[in-house]
């Protein structure tokens, strides 16, 4: 819950900035940008701090809607709103109800672990509405930018491992550019950092993390 609060720190300094002039701002909420993406991660760290899993590929993939918050000659700010209608992690265990064992989490809960009875793809859908991207200065048709959203994705079983949650919180920290195809489109190349977890709203939360690389199109309404 601390990433996800962090998370929503970073995100929400972006409600308090000056207004923009009011022509300029009804503008931008009639007439926001809207697309769609698709990415993949192929390789999952692990480790002590974040996600702890890995030997798992993350593939996701959504449609987005982003407002003009701040615009300036050097720089601009929009706010992002992605609904994932598809999200997949490979390899995820499948499993009975059968206890097989007896554990203790990190926070010294009791965990019963159950039978594990093969691998395979687990299926999810979800959303990150809240979103922040900063982009920079135009380099003719290219323009880089920083982004870092909020959300949740619910699966079809539990994931990463059976003994978590179907439902996960995420949040997500990257980069990438802008390349203008015309007046009102653009194509988009980025990188992020990607983490999903339970949250600790269950006694063993393992969770996820991903380096997905994704491509997207965008274009003003």
């Amino acid at each position: 819950m601390r990433l996800v609060r962090l998370a929503s720190c970073l995100l929400l300094p972006a409600c308090v900035l000056l207004p923009r002039p009011a022509a300029a701002q009804r503008d931008s909420l009639a007439h926001p940008f809207v697309g769609v993406w698709a990415g993949a991660s192929f390789y999952s760290p692990g480790g002590q701090i974040l996600g702890g899993e890995t030997d798992r590929d993350l593939y996701l993939a959504g449609v987005r809607a982003e407002w003009m918050v701040r615009s300036r000659r050097s720089w601009a700010l929009a706010a992002t709103v992605d609904a994932i209608p598809l999200a997949v992690v490979t390899r995820n265990p499948y499993y009975t109800d059968r206890v097989v064992a007896v554990a203790v989490s990190r926070r010294g809960e009791r965990v019963n672990v159950l039978q594990q009875t093969g691998r395979g793809p687990v299926y999810g859908l979800g959303a990150s509405p809240v979103g922040l991207e900063l982009l920079g200065p135009r380099l003719r048709f290219v323009r880089p930018y920083l982004s870092g959203a909020a959300g949740f994705l619910w699966f079809t079983r539990n994931t990463p491992e059976p003994e978590a949650r179907r439902l996960n919180a995420t949040f997500e920290l990257g980069a990438g550019l802008r390349v203008a195809r015309g007046e009102h489109r653009a194509l988009m190349l980025g990188w992020k950092f990607h983490h999903l977890s339970n949250a600790w709203t269950a006694p063993y939360n393992p969770g996820l993390d991903g380096n997905v690389f994704y491509v997207g199109l965008v274009r003003r309404r």
